[in-house]
This record gives structure tokens, C-alpha cells and sequence, in this order.
């Protein structure tokens, strides 16, 4: 009861981002711009193919292709112990691949909701190359 009542309370007092769902945080561009801001040990998930991840994406993400056949194994692989902030180009893949990292244990999860296009239409950063792709 105690335990129950504190984390209530925890979370009323800590100011809130995006809106839960299923277990998710989803959130728009700014709102990912300032998670990733503020969150020294978020990871940013980039879930599109490595062309597309080459192009552009958000700094410091790692890509792993959601349409690997060895999706899974990769994802086991990464460690999330401060959670992550997962999209793809405009929010079909990355949806999909919410399941698989709750089935992975990880327990803050973030979705960019709009994915890439969202954040390129508010006009925030991008880099190119491939330093951490997995096509």
C-alpha cells in the first residue's frame, strides 16, 4: 500500500511527457527533442533500413532494420537501462516494433510518434552516415 501511494505520488510530482499508452510514453518531435536533451542514458532506436538511416537520422542513434529476419536477436543485444526513444520514418514500423521491446523487458519505452518526418518537419537536427547501422 505504501509502495503503491509513493509511486502515485512520485509520479504526480515528476512533470509528465507525451501520453501513456499500453505501457508507452508517445511523443512528438519537441517533446523527443527534449527527452533526448535531458536523458544522459536514453537511447534513441532507429528501426528503418540502413539506406534510409544513412540519410539522415537523429545523432547518436543506433538502426537496426525492423525488417531483418533477425530483428529480434539484434535487439536482444542492445542494453536500455535508462529506456529508449524508438521511430522509424513515420510511425508504422517503430509501432510495430513496441511489442518485441516490451516482450525484451525494457521498461521506459518512448515513441516518436510521426517517426523522421515529424522531426525533419519541426526542423530539428539530422546527421548523415552509418557509424551504428545493422542493415
Amino acid at each position: 500500500m505504501i509502495t503503491l501511494l509513493t509511486t502515485a505520488l512520485l509520479t504526480l510530482a515528476q512533470p509528465q511527457i507525451g501520453e501513456l499508452r499500453d505501457g508507452v510514453v508517445h511523443v512528438d518531435a519537441a517533446q523527443a527533442a527534449e527527452l533526448i536533451r535531458s536523458s544522459e542514458g536514453l537511447k534513441v532506436l532507429d528501426v528503418r533500413t540502413r539506406p534510409e538511416f544513412e540519410r539522415e537520422h537523429i545523432e547518436g542513434a543506433v538502426q537496426i532494420n525492423y525488417f531483418r529476419l533477425d530483428f529480434k536477436e539484434h535487439l536482444k543485444k542492445q542494453d536500455f537501462p535508462e529506456g529508449v526513444l524508438v521511430h522509424c520514418q513515420s510511425g508504422g514500423r517503430s509501432t510495430r516494433a513496441l511489442r518485441l521491446l516490451k516482450e525484451q523487458g525494457v521498461e521506459t519505452i518512448y515513441h516518436l510518434d510521426g517517426g523522421m518526418v515529424a522531426w525533419q518537419n519541426a526542423k530539428y537536427p539530422v546527421v548523415t552516415g552509418s557509424e551504428e547501422a545493422i542493415e
